[in-house]
């Protein structure tokens, strides 16, 4: 049940990136971002209201803490990739956001069978080849660019550390402020952006897009919301009933449903290394189940 959970929330995640990407496409990615949020955050929003859920200072402060390590992290992941090679940077943030989790778990006392280690690792290691693009033997990266790649590690693990803390009773709760808060931060820097562009006129405008491009980027863009509150529902549902570790390593195989959604939508070949990746997200997701 709970593999089943960690990679479905895995899954919908990476599909959640690729729909913002092609959104992004035609409408900046900020916009994006912040739009997805609120669709997601509506959609949390029924889930608690049917739900009932406990609420408690600590779920709030909690849910405040999730919503802003994961804002960072976003950030951090987007201004790294815009300075350093994607071939690089997101394999080491999705080796940040698998490990990390997976040390805090274990210090907080979860324990597995030998074959759960095997499992683990297998998968940290699927996370890693999943991100992998092809020249990345070429690559060349700066230290700026490491350590936004670094922050941006530390804020999703953060972010799914903080997530798993709260109690099982808390339901959506935690999911709701987070999204809150997400939307406070993107829309405090959409307008900052405006404000800036307002009071520097010779600076470049934003690129124009038709009326078509825009009606679907914000059909992706609402999409993407809706697969970004169903990933974040089965992520929180998986922490409340299953272990820190085993979730927050599930989780980091994101990359499993962008690579996919592009191989079937967009006609993109897998790398020799993508299609190893699929086989031990798979395998180690299996051993997982049973271990």
């Amino acid at each position: 049940m709970i593999a089943l959970l960690g990679l479905g929330s895995a899954i919908i995640y990476g599909a959640s990136d690729f729909f913002a990407g092609l959104a992004s496409r035609r409408l900046s990615s900020l916009f994006v971002a912040f739009l997805s949020s609120i669709v997601a955050g509506l959609l949390v929003l029924v889930g608690v209201l049917v739900s009932a859920p406990t609420w408690s200072t600590e779920t709030v402060v909690l849910g405040s803490v999730a919503g802003l390590l994961g804002s960072i992290g976003t950030w951090a992941f987007y201004a790294s990739l815009a300075i350093g090679p994607m071939s690089v940077i997101s394999p080491g943030v999705a080796t940040i956001y698998a490990v990390v989790p997976a040390i805090a778990g274990i210090a907080l006392g979860e324990r597995f069978p030998p074959a759960g280690y095997v499992a683990l690792v297998a998968v940290v290691g699927a996370a890693i080849l999943l991100s992998l693009n092809r020249g990345s033997e070429k690559a060349r990266i700066r230290p700026r660019a490491v350590l936004l790649g670094v922050i941006a590690g530390l804020g999703y693990a953060g972010y799914i550390i903080a997530i798993d803390r709260t109690s099982e009773e808390s339901g959506l709760a935690p999911l709701l402020v987070d999204f809150l808060v997400a939307v406070l931060v993107l829309g405090l820097a959409l307008l900052t952006l405006r404000i800036r562009r307002f009071s520097q006129p010779e600076a470049t405008a934003p690129v124009a897009v038709s009326a078509e491009d825009r009606r679907r980027g914000l059909l992706l863009s609402v999409v993407t919301g809706v697969t970004l509150a169903v990933g974040n529902i089965l992520l929180v549902i998986g922490l409340h009933i299953g272990d820190l570790a085993v979730m927050g390593v599930l989780n980091s195989l994101y990359p499993l449903g962008t690579v996919l959604l592009a191989m079937i939508v967009l006609r993109e070949r897998l790398s020799p290394l993508q299609l190893t990746g699929v086989v031990l997200a798979l395998g180690g997701s299996a051993l997982l189940a049973v271990a």
